[in-house]
């Protein structure tokens, strides 16, 4: 990542700018023309800014993907970013806000609680903060889908295989998270209050200060508190945040940056599963958006703390190195309440519609923690070969996962539960909490990932590079029933071809692997399931990149996915062997454009389409949309600055859940339309007003034989005031 220094002056109304904008006229007061018009000026000492800042809705370079500082569309695969003015245009809270109007990623809902995401059909599971990656996963609900957005500058998402720089995952993307730093040798800051539907509060303090007076040395403290009910009966949840950021400029060359955040989410009222969707006749219950299947009792509470330290240090303008620390603890704590209704041998309903008879209740108190420890180092450097420049770079990654997983679980038989009730017809939640049993162990592992990865970027000639890279893993999982280790090599492979200082265009392939339990004939475990993508497409850029597009056509296949056999495992009779073969094929296309049209105008749309099959032909994960278009967009009149307006919809196609008994359930194709409006009321002060589901469109946005409703219309204010 190239730095860039930038020397602030005390002259510049600071207040009256966006923060964008504002690390943009830094960055060019440092030129030559500019300081020729501003000799007036009283300047500070310089500080140093690393990275590159959004600029409405797009960045000029980044470093995802690949390690190296490019351009968008000098990147071999499909990338979006969610910057930090369209997380504010559209008062995007978590991220899965975010992931929902992200191009080619889709989700699933399991309860309140747990939502999980997809690109091009398969789960995501791959994450990074600041460029540390580390894996989340959703069945034990560490509250990873619910993570506060008001620390995240923006949040840069790579489609496709990613084991480059990720490790061990799934081939469909990784989303890397990038904080907001201490980025002003001045006091900043701002405070904002946002109201809105159900009760909704939520108040947000952002304070950036310098600790010294050069302001080589500066801080940032964000804090937020949300409170808010829900259109569901007997549901609410509150969240806090804390985080603290100092940022520190060693020397001209080198900086060192030291945080901590603290994030918790309670949730009363959380279900488990959702309300029962069928009769025993196949009749649909027809509960309204206000039906909550859960208890009186219930809830959901997490908690996530995490430190870290990233140490960076230029050597000249072309060799830098760049190392990250990380450690984390989540927690959760959870009562839930499971209205069981199905037979588990034919799936049929129990559920009399008549009687209300049929539902077997069940219950969990669980509590779960996750540790992980994480450190990631690298260099990277430009040198000269053939009268051509190249660049390379090469790094080392440690990661450690340890969790540990307690329960208690208590269920109904023949009828013998611990509150029995003859019907769930008119249910209010009205059923006594169990006397829970001591928590016992229900499952804990540690998975360790050592790894190297280089790469290199060629320069065959001046407009065609080849970037060459490989990731070496040494991966290891203790628990999880049976210890088990893998040593993978994960290739990347892309070849940019620069038609013109505007178009560009694209090859290239791509892996990722990811462990599996299931055994061979031997005993011994599979190898891990071989995720490869393929991808060709063309990208553009205009208005000094502000502006960008990319078209793009991939094709994913999954290679020694296990196959069961009906071949014992030696000296297991009970137990089957299977065989590694090929799995699911993905193939699809997609479309977006992101960015600045015009002055004042910002606009994202992104299209994408994709058909996934198993091995026999059969679509997987039905209950996602296979096609989706959204776009939203916002203008800021050149006449009439203070005034912003804007808006967008999301689409997607059918989607369904099969069910043998009666065939399946069905959620047709709709579109979600979103508006706001922005008018700042004086130079420091700002409100906001965001109207969601505009249409107010009634649609389930859980499909699973049990169900949810999305969010119907609502809306909510926001006042800013900003110094």
């Amino acid at each position: 990542m190239t730095r860039r220094t930038a020397v602030l002056s005390r002259r510049l109304p600071h207040h009256r700018l966006p923060q964008a904008l504002l690390v943009a006229l830094a960055t060019f007061a440092a030129a030559p023309a500019f300081a020729q018009d501003s000799t007036d000026a009283t300047t500070l000492d310089k500080i140093v800014v690393k990275g590159e800042r959004a600029e409405g809705f797009s960045v000029r370079r980044t470093s995802a993907g690949t390690r190296f500082n490019l351009a968008p569309r000098e990147i071999p695969q499909s990338i979006s970013i969610i910057s930090h003015q369209r997380i504010e245009d559209q008062n995007l809270d978590d991220i899965l806000d975010v992931l929902s109007n992200t191009t080619g990623v889709s989700s699933t809902q399991s309860d309140t609680e747990r939502t999980e995401f997809y690109a091009r059909g398969f789960y995501i599971d791959s994450y990074q903060f600041d460029n540390l990656p580390t894996q989340m996963v959703q069945n034990w609900s560490y509250g990873d889908s619910g993570l506060d957005l008001a620390i995240y500058d923006r949040v840069e998402i790579v489609r496709g295989s990613t084991g480059l720089l990720t490790g061990a995952g799934n081939p469909s993307a990784s989303v890397n998270l990038i904080r907001k730093h201490a980025d002003s040798a001045e006091l900043t800051g701002s405070v904002s209050v946002n109201v809105g539907s159900w009760g909704r509060t939520r108040s947000t303090v952002d304070v950036t200060t310098p600790l010294n007076k050069s302001g080589s040395v500066r801080a940032r403290v964000i804090g937020s508190y949300l409170d808010t009910e829900s259109q569901m009966d007997r549901y609410d949840q509150h969240k806090t945040l804390g985080y603290a950021v100092i940022d520190a400029d060693l020397t001209p060359d080198t900086q060192l940056s030291v945080g901590y955040d603290y994030q918790q989410k309670r949730a009363n009222g959380a279900t488990w599963g959702g309300f029962p969707m069928l009769y025993s006749d196949g009749s649909s219950t027809g509960y309204d958006e206000s039906f909550n299947s859960a208890a009186k009792w219930t809830y959901w509470d997490t908690t996530s703390k995490r430190a870290f330290a990233t140490l960076e240090h230029d050597f000249n303008e072309d060799w830098m190195v760049r190392i990250g620390a990380t450690h984390d603890e989540t927690k959760a704590d959870d009562k839930l309440f499971y209205p069981a209704y199905n037979d588990w041998v034919t799936g049929a309903s129990l559920f009399d519609k008549n009687t209300g008879a049929g539902i077997s209740p069940s219950a969990g108190f669980y509590n779960t923690e996750r540790k992980v420890s994480a450190v990631d180092g690298y260099f990277s450097g430009a040198f000269e070969l053939f009268g051509l420049k190249h660049e390379v770079m090469g790094g080392l990654s440690y990661n450690k996962r340890d969790y540990a997983n307690y329960g208690d679980y208590q269920i109904d038989g023949a009828g013998l539960t611990w509150d029995p009730f003859s019907s769930y017809l008119n249910w209010n939640g009205d059923i006594s909490e169990p006397n829970w049993n001591p928590l016992a162990l229900a499952s804990e592992g540690t998975i360790t990932q050592k790894a190297a990865y280089a790469a290199t970027r060629l320069s065959l000639a001046e407009p065609l590079k080849l970037i060459l890279g490989a990731r070496y893993t040494d991966w290891k999982s203790e628990g999880e029933g049976a210890d088990r280790s893998h040593k993978v090599t994960t290739p990347y492979a892309g070849l940019v071809y620069e038609i013109n200082d505007t178009w560009s265009t694209y090859g290239s392939y791509t892996e990722i692997f990811q462990p599996q339990m299931l055994k061979n004939q031997q005993g011994g475990f599979l190898d891990p399931v071989d995720g490869k993508s393929y991808e060709v497409g063309v990208k553009a850029a205009w208005f000094d990149d502000r502006l960008n597009a990319s078209a793009a056509v991939f094709r994913i296949e999954q290679d020694n996915v296990g196959q069961a056999t009906n071949i014992p495992v030696n000296g297991s009779l009970n137990e089957f062997a299977y065989i590694g073969a090929r799995g699911t094929v993905s193939r699809g296309f997609e479309v977006e454009v992101n960015g600045e049209l015009a002055p004042g105008w910002n606009a994202s749309f992104g299209a994408s389409r994709y058909v996934a099959k198993d091995i026999n032909g059969t679509d997987i994960n039905t209950r996602l949309p296979q096609t989706a278009i959204k776009l939203f967009t916002s203008y800021t009149p050149q006449s009439m600055t203070d005034l912003t307006i804007g808006g967008g919809a999301n689409w997607q196609n059918r989607i369904y859940y099969p069910v043998p008994a009666y065939g399946q359930i069905e959620q047709g194709g709709y579109a979600l339309v979103n508006a706001f409006v922005r008018y700042r009321l004086a130079p420091q002060f700002s409100v906001q007003a965001n109207l969601n589901n505009l249409l107010d469109k009634k649609y389930l946005s859980q499909v699973n034989g049990y169900g949810a409703y999305g969010d119907e219309r609502n809306g909510s204010i926001t006042f800013t005031w900003s110094f």
